[in-house]
């Protein structure tokens, strides 16, 4: 008997699913600052519980990499185009939607005048996407991410790490509205470049190969799913402290991997190392233990036959 997840609200789905400074997550990688080990630098990104603002989180400030665009690729000769670019992804990520249309429009509207075709105009076409898609703007959206990644492939090179931060924006994008096969090639293509620049140890590529476990997984592909996960699981232990919430997010993702299988003997040893790590990091009755230990009970009440309260 497979454990049914979807019976779960969708709020706390979501939650699961995609992460905040708040909750466990799911896929797509939020930032709530690890705490790497002395020679290991981890990126994070806020996020919230409902499918708004997991889109903001997710397509925003750059989920997936390396900080952000904002923060690879953005540097203009132009300082007020540097801070209206940096207004906008401020305030998209915080959900300030009025000031961040007017911040996102001005940018637009200045680097089409000073700086077209440039890395700061890609940023701000980006910006503009997370906007669109925080407003429930779908089509606006997906297309100003694409435009996004065609502008900094054609300004900077199909290799460069702000490529990755893109690609992982709009996997992150296709993963929010359920378009996991989408997503699946985008998040894989980022972990090439990442792994590339930066060495396969390095948390970005962590973090890639936690957003391309999940979506695998969701697609029933789970034995890559399982090697992605490990991969990532070794990378985390090894660079970030004992019980790091990356590190407990990707139990969390593995043993959801396992459970998905059946294999509830496995979930239940990784879920109950979640739990017991999150309650380390954040305490007893803290929402994020509480949300593992609902699904270690879960498992527990699947392999017994009986149903959790």
């Amino acid at each position: 008997m497979k454990i049914k997840y979807a019976a779960l609200p969708f709020a706390m789905t979501a939650a699961l699913m995609l992460g905040a400074t708040a909750m466990p997550s799911y896929a797509a990688e939020p930032t709530a600052k690890t705490q790497a080990k002395p020679a290991a630098k981890s990126s994070a990104k806020k996020n919230t519980g409902n499918k708004t603002a997991v889109a903001v989180a997710a397509g925003a400030t750059g989920i997936a990499g390396v900080s952000s665009i904002n923060a690879v690729a953005a540097t203009s000769q132009t300082p007020e185009l540097d801070g209206l670019n940096k207004d906008c992804a401020t305030t998209v990520a915080n959900a300030q939607l009025p000031q961040a249309e007017e911040a996102c429009n001005r940018a637009i509207a200045l680097a089409e005048k000073t700086a077209p075709q440039s890395k700061p105009h890609a940023t701000a076409l980006s910006n503009q996407a997370a906007l669109f898609a925080a407003q429930g703007k779908t089509a606006e959206a997906e297309a100003g991410y694409k435009s996004a990644l065609a502008m900094y492939e054609k300004v900077l090179n199909p290799n460069h790490l702000a490529v990755a931060t893109a690609l992982s924006q709009l996997g992150g994008f296709y993963f929010v509205n359920e378009r996991y096969a989408d997503a699946a090639p985008l998040y894989s293509r980022a972990l090439t470049i990442d792994e590339r620049a930066l060495g396969s140890e390095h948390p970005e590529v962590a973090k890639d190969l936690y957003n391309l476990s999940t979506v695998n997984s969701l697609l029933g592909k789970y034995s890559e799913a399982e090697v992605q996960g490990q991969r990532c699981l070794k990378i985390r232990e090894k660079v970030l402290t004992a019980n790091d919430p990356a590190t407990i997010r990707i139990l969390d993702r593995m043993a959801q991997n396992f459970a998905l299988q059946g294999r509830h003997d496995e979930a239940l040893r990784l879920y109950a190392a979640a739990a017991n790590a999150s309650e380390k990091t954040y305490g007893a009755d803290a929402p994020q233990t509480q949300i593992y230990k609902v699904k270690l009970a879960s498992t527990q009440s699947s392999m017994s036959g009986t149903t959790t309260p």
